[in-house]
């Protein structure tokens, strides 16, 4: 777990992921942990996101994986999903080579 105090604060002058937006005099911009899913533990800090206040606190009221589905832009998903092949490939290839 790290908690790298000036890695969240930069977080906070980020856009928010789902908006766009940036915080501002009304709303701020969250970092919101979102790696476990609303289990009031906090992930390490490479699972961050910036969030709008609004967001943030519906993926609370809500369920983190509720607010996201209802919510997230259609690049953040396909980003989302590029990850995660690229994940599966290495993953894949650093078990065959070892296999080998």
């Amino acid at each position: 777990m790290i908690r790298d105090r000036k890695y969240l604060d930069w977080l906070r002058t980020q856009p928010c992921v789902i908006s766009g937006l940036r915080g501002n005099d009304q709303e701020t911009v969250d970092p919101a942990h979102i790696g476990t899913a609303g289990k009031s533990i906090k992930s390490s800090d490479d699972e961050v996101l910036p969030l709008l206040h609004r967001f943030h606190a519906e993926g609370h009221q809500k369920g983190e994986m509720t607010m996201f589905r209802t919510r997230a832009p259609v690049w953040l998903l396909r980003a989302a999903l590029r990850a995660y092949a690229r994940e599966m490939y290495r993953a894949w290839k650093r078990d065959n080579e070892r296999a080998a």
